[in-house]
C-alpha cells in the first residue's frame, strides 16, 4: 500500500507544474506506465487500471461532445480544459483515498473511508450517463479498491471528501 501512495505521489508532483493542456496526456502516461509495470505490486497496477479506464471513458464523453458540436471552437476549448482539469482532480481523489485508507487503523475506520469515498463518486455525477453497466462497473468490484463511478466529476468528488491541496495542509 506504501508503494501505492509513493508512486501517486510522484505523480501528484510532476502534474502540479504543467502546463494545463499537456495534464490529461501526461496522466495518461503514468497510469498506463503504472499498470504495465510488472516489478509494481498488483495493487498498484490495478489502480492504475482504473485511472486508465477513468481516463478513457471522459475522454469517450468528450469527443461525444465535441462530434455534436463542431461549429463551436469555445466548446472544443471547453472540453479539452474539462479533460485536463478532471484527469488531475481524478488522480488527486485516488492519490487522496489510498493516503486515508492508509492512515485508517482498524478494518471498521477502513471500511468507513471506503464507503465515504464512494458516496462521494456516486453523489457527483459529470454526465448523468444511464449506461450504470459501464460507469458502475467498478463500484462493487471485488478485488478493486477503487471502487468508484466511471460517471464522476471528479473535482466535486474532491470537494465532498474533504480534499486539501498538500501545501494548504502545512499551513493549517
Amino acid at each position: 500500500m506504501k508503494k501505492i501512495l509513493f508512486t501517486l505521489f510522484l505523480g501528484i508532483l510532476s502534474l502540479q507544474s504543467m502546463q494545463a493542456q499537456e495534464v490529461f496526456n501526461e496522466v495518461v502516461k503514468i497510469a498506463k506506465a503504472n499498470s504495465e509495470d510488472t516489478s509494481k505490486t498488483l495493487e498498484t497496477r490495478k489502480v492504475a487500471t482504473f485511472q486508465m479506464d477513468a481516463l478513457s471513458y471522459m475522454a469517450m464523453k468528450v469527443r461525444d461532445e465535441v462530434l455534436a458540436d463542431t461549429t463551436s471552437v469555445e466548446n472544443l476549448n471547453a472540453n479539452i480544459n474539462y479533460l485536463n482539469e478532471q484527469s488531475l482532480a481524478m488522480y488527486k481523489f485516488v492519490t487522496f483515498f489510498v493516503e486515508s485508507v492508509m492512515k485508517a487503523r482498524r478494518d471498521k475506520d477502513k471500511e468507513l473511508v471506503v464507503a465515504r469515498f464512494k458516496k462521494a463518486s456516486l453523489d457527483n455525477p459529470y454526465f448523468n450517463d444511464t449506461d450504470k453497466e459501464l460507469t458502475l462497473a467498478y463500484f462493487d468490484k471485488e478485488g478493486y479498491i477503487t471502487q468508484f463511478s466511471l460517471d464522476t466529476d471528479w473535482q466535486k468528488a474532491l470537494q465532498q471528501v474533504g480534499y486539501v491541496e498538500p501545501d494548504e495542509r502545512v499551513k493549517r
